[in-house]
């Protein structure tokens, strides 16, 4: 069978049409074959929203900051006049990263043969260049792909005609905005690599907390589980609980509420009383991603804030370090050839059948 007819059979395999109470999960294959991943960097992660950069990094002209996502070099700049600006960190010369890192610069300058790009992905300079016939130097500026602010963050996305994000994310601002997120302070970034297809970090995260009472004791005793719900956006899903009141770290750490709100397809916001985590989930390959974790704080400069932001990064490595054993052990379940499709849990797991049906629609949209 053509590789394609067997990737279109698989796909089918998820009816986006059946309710949760009747459904199946997608198959085992959605998760480890390389064909879907390929399709999903493409038909997801080439037309989606992604956050890369942080406002603060740019606040100033002439900075930029350069990285990648799934296989596509980025850079944003902010332009002498003040604007942003995105584009493919890719020369046109030979396809090198122009620049690497952050910094502030008048120009981009290529470390490869020195082509200069001015801070709004124009060709300025080609050195070595002349002779050359019909040579274009407009048709040679840097690619540009969509950036846009949305809270603390930088969004890129390759679709220069992909609708504008913040109109899609008017529920979850209004909840953010009451929260006074817009008064927390950047304080710190982890990284996690785990041996687990993205997908299967999202599904654990979507469970509806199905699995916080037998996988994060400590989690556990700061919320109240019998309160835990999930409510369904268009393109997002926020889930809520509130604390439990008794526990100390709780009333520290958690506040009145927990907001666990994602933005498909691998974005997720965690808010909490005084502070707020993110987790980009960055796919690497059919069994791998990797996992970005920010955290945010109101207070920041007394000792008593500092020791409560240590003790909240590790609260949320500890939980961090639960969900990896979690993932990589499903992930050896799905590669086994034990394990086909599931069932969802309809009261708990909404938000993660409402991630697969999103996620199904856009890949058989390619």
């Amino acid at each position: 069978m053509p590789i394609h007819a067997a990737l279109l059979r698989e796909l089918e395999r998820f009816d986006v049409d059946i309710p949760i109470e009747r459904a199946h999960t997608p198959p085992a294959s959605w998760y480890t074959t390389p064909e879907l991943f390929e399709l999903e960097r493409s038909a997801v992660f080439g037309r989606s929203w992604q956050p890369v950069a942080r406002v603060e990094q740019l606040r100033e002209p002439g900075s930029y900051v350069a990285g990648c996502f799934a296989e596509r070099p980025w850079v944003i700049t902010r332009d002498l006049e003040g604007q942003l600006r995105a584009f493919y960190n890719v020369c046109r010369h030979k396809g090198r990263e122009v620049v690497l890192g952050a910094g502030r610069a008048e120009q981009l300058v290529c470390g490869y043969h020195a082509w200069t790009y001015d801070l709004a992905g124009r060709l300025r300079k080609a050195p070595q260049m002349a002779g050359v016939e019909a040579f274009d130097r407009e048709a040679m500026s840097l690619v540009p792909i969509q950036v846009e602010a949305w809270g603390p963050w930088l969004f890129v996305n390759p679709e220069l005609d992909a609708a504008p994000l913040a109109p899609r994310l008017t529920e979850l601002d209004a909840r953010l905005e009451a929260s006074s997120w817009s008064e927390l302070e950047f304080v710190h970034r982890n990284e996690w690599t785990l041996a687990c297809n993205w997908k299967v970090y999202v599904d654990n995260y979507l469970d509806g907390g199905y699995h916080v009472p037998h996988m994060h004791p400590t989690l556990d005793a700061q919320l109240d589980m019998a309160r835990y719900q999930t409510e369904l956006f268009a393109e997002f899903s926020i889930q809520s609980c509130p604390s439990a009141g008794e526990a100390e770290l709780a009333q520290q750490r958690i506040g009145g509420q927990a907001i666990y709100a994602w933005l498909f397809p691998n974005f997720m916001i965690n808010r909490y009383g005084p502070c707020l985590d993110s987790n980009h989930v960055i796919p690497l390959g059919p069994d791998r991603c990797k996992v970005v974790c920010e955290f945010y704080f109101r207070e920041t400069k007394t000792a008593e804030a500092k020791a409560f932001i240590a003790a909240s990064i590790e609260q949320s490595a500890v939980t961090q370090r639960e969900d990896i054993e979690i993932c990589e052990s499903v992930q050896v379940g799905l590669r086994s050839g034990a394990y086909d499709r599931g069932r969802y849990a309809p009261r708990v797991e909404q938000g993660e059948h409402h991630f697969h049906q999103l996620l199904a629609r856009a890949l058989r949209r390619a």
